[in-house]
C-alpha cells in the first residue's frame, strides 16, 4: 500500500551512508586480510591487490542485498 506523503529524505541518506561503510569497511579488511598474507607467505603485492578487490566485490554485492530489501519494502 502507497502512502500518500512522500517519505524522509533522510531514510536515503542513512542508506547511502550504510552502502559507503559497507564498501569502506570491507575493502580495508580485504587489504588487511592480504597484506597480513603477503606477510606471511612473502608475496608482495599479490595477497593485498587480491584482499582490496574481494573486499570490493563483496562490497558491492553486500550493497546490492541492501538496495534489494529496500526495494522489497516500498
Amino acid at each position: 500500500m502507497k502512502r500518500n506523503h512522500p517519505e524522509s529524505p533522510w531514510k536515503y541518506i542513512g542508506l547511502i551512508g550504510s552502502i559507503g561503510l559497507e564498501l569502506f569497511f570491507l575493502i580495508i579488511a580485504g587489504a588487511y586480510v592480504g597484506r597480513k598474507l603477503d606477510e606471511h607467505f612473502h608475496t608482495e603485492p599479490l595477497f593485498l591487490a587480491v584482499g582490496i578487490f574481494g573486499g570490493l566485490a563483496g562490497g558491492i554485492v553486500s550493497a546490492a542485498f541492501t538496495i534489494r530489501q529496500l526495494m522489497k519494502k516500498l
